[in-house]
């Protein structure tokens, strides 16, 4: 231990601060009366460089500092971190910070939640307590043994491989966690196994058939008591009778590809019977937190799309639009579109009121929960709703009354029974290979009818390899 304060490592000459003489930044050793490592450097606060200090634990720690100084006085980084600020900086805190940085860029409310579980989940039992500064390869691969005994896909990796590299980046830009550090280097992960080589293939055998899909719509008809079956003398189920027109809804999402989101968003002013059309412009998003507000939020990927629809679904629709828009039941096909003309414009003025850009007819008076919590929303003319809210359900009470119509088919239909391995979405699939098969539609057009990636598509219905594969199995048949 050294009896005066005399540098022992220096940095670069510098005049920073506008003084006569040079100065530079300088790592000293413990002393008598400093017993610990230390850096002194110029900072510059409030417009003035002000000379400053960081202590070290030990020499390599030191060195560190000085670095990181030079690099800040160089204009290539930040200045180094305080102790006390450093032990605040943990991996906890960078997760708040990216939870916090995820609002101010207006994500999702799903997508903030989902990201919240994963830290929970992943993330903050297991490194949560570690500073940034300190996270390394190992740190990272201590997540994936902790999330490898719950999340099995390879898909649910990826998104925590996802999070971490958003986390990562944010470290880098917060100066919590040095550039020259990368603590996703080297990271391994098990590769999906493809067919064919396409990845997100949908087999024939998980898309719901024709006859399946009729038989669950007409179930539902039946036990809500609403539908084309309405007027059949069968006493319908008290359950059910709370999600009218669910028959509907299901050929909705069977023949339009809706996904559930864009099935209880859909309003009467979205319904185009002069072109025979659904417009898919929102979706409406139920978020996790008690305190959050339901909302009509913008359609996935932001993908305003038409959907045609067979006549005789729209027809059925007609007079409960009408009634929707505040018309009796036995009002015209032009009172309608008439009504809704006018509903559309009385939107389209109020929108252009708002001092927000981004508002048009489709989303007044807003995509956000903000815009929603002072917007009555049971005064929009809904057509899929719980009787007892007056606004679209939850998903959880759709998924309960899916399966007491799937129950229902299984006992009383059984020649029609709803495969157990499909879920209530895949109805979307059967409305993809309906389009296509029997409709003779390109796949670029279901794609946009769908409102996803052609892409996307591609890889979900078709085999590169089916035409070559089936002409070479009939070539085989007869050897």
């Amino acid at each position: 231990m050294t009896t005066k304060n005399s540098a022992y490592l220096v940095g670069k000459e510098r005049t920073l601060g506008g003084g006569q003489r040079s100065w530079r930044a300088a790592l000293y050793a413990p002393s008598n009366s400093r017993p610990y490592w230390w850096v002194k450097f110029r900072e510059l606060q409030d417009g003035k460089w002000v000379m400053t200090t960081r202590n070290a634990a030990d020499e390599t720690e030191g060195r560190k500092k000085l670095a990181e100084a030079e690099a800040y006085l160089d204009g290539a980084g930040h200045a180094p971190v305080r102790s006390d600020e450093a032990a605040q900086r943990t991996m906890s805190a960078l997760g708040v910070e990216y939870i916090a940085e995820s609002r101010r860029q207006n994500k999702e409310p799903r997508t903030v939640e989902g990201r919240e579980s994963k830290l929970r989940a992943h993330i903050q039992p297991t490194i949560g307590d570690i500073p940034a500064a300190d996270w390394r390869l190992k740190h990272t691969e201590a997540v994936f043994a902790h999330a490898r005994k719950t999340v099995r896909s390879h898909a649910g990796l990826q998104d925590i491989r996802q999070t971490l590299s958003a986390m990562r980046g944010l470290a880098w830009r917060l100066g919590w966690l040095s550039r020259a550090v990368d603590p996703l280097d080297g990271l391994q992960l098990p590769k999906a196994s493809t067919y064919h080589g396409v990845q997100g293939y949908v087999p024939p055998s998980e898309r719901p058939e024709h006859h399946q899909v009729d038989a669950m719509a007409r179930a539902a008809d039946l036990m809500t008591g609403t539908g084309p079956l309405a007027d059949q003398e069968v006493e319908p189920v008290l359950t059910l009778k709370r999600l009218p027109l669910f028959g509907e809804k299901i050929r909705l999402a069977g023949y339009g590809g809706l996904r559930l989101g864009e099935q209880h968003g859909l309003r009467a002013i979205d319904i185009d019977f002069a072109r025979g059309v659904v417009t898919v412009n929102g979706a409406w998003v139920q978020p996790r937190s008690e305190d959050a507000p339901q909302y009509r939020g913008p359609v996935k990927n932001r993908r305003l799309h038409d959907v045609p629809m067979p006549a005789s679904w729209l027809g059925r629709m007609l007079p409960h639009a009408a009634v929707a828009l505040g018309l009796p039941t036995t009002a015209t096909k032009q009172q309608v579109i008439n009504a809704q003309q006018a509903e559309i414009r009385r939107r389209r003025l109020l929108a252009a009121d708002e001092p927000g850009h981004d508002l048009h007819w489709w989303n007044w008076p807003g995509s956000t929960p903000q815009a929603w919590k002072s917007h009555d929303a049971r005064s929009e003319p809904w057509l899929f709703i719980d009787t007892e809210t007056g606004v679209p359900p939850r998903s959880e009470l759709h998924n309960d009354r899916w399966h007491k119509v799937l129950r229902n088919v299984r006992r009383t239909d059984p020649e029609n029974e709803w495969p157990k391995h499909i879920t209530y979405r895949n109805l979307r699939h059967h409305a993809a290979t309906f389009w296509h098969d029997e409709l003779g539609r390109d796949w670029v057009d279901v794609a946009a009818f769908l409102g996803d990636e052609l892409k996307t598509v591609l890889e979900h219905y078709v085999l590169p390899s089916d035409r070559a594969l089936e002409e070479t199995i009939r070539q085989l048949a007869n050897l």
